[in-house]
């Protein structure tokens, strides 16, 4: 198969728009990962508002501030 100029370049160009394209496909997903796993360590404290990470595996924490208990998760309430 002869390939021309015009071909090569067409095909370069279109190579290095899917090859953009599956970057940033990439990198949103990666950047989903990471922010979900972010927020599944935040707690906000019922009491006084204020976010704070934890990392342990219980499941009521005291908030640093306040000292009030929190439940780790989605609120019942809210759902």
């Amino acid at each position: 198969m002869d390939l021309s100029l015009s071909d090569f370049v067409l095909f370069v160009v279109f190579g290095s728009c899917a090859a953009v394209l599956l970057c940033a496909v990439i990198s949103r997903t990666l950047h989903a990962r990471t922010e979900s796993r972010s927020l599944a360590h935040r707690v906000v404290c019922r009491l006084c508002l204020h976010a704070f990470e934890d990392f342990t595996d219980l499941k009521v924490i005291h908030c640093p501030l306040c000292s009030a208990l929190n439940e780790k998760g989605r609120s019942r309430r809210l759902g």
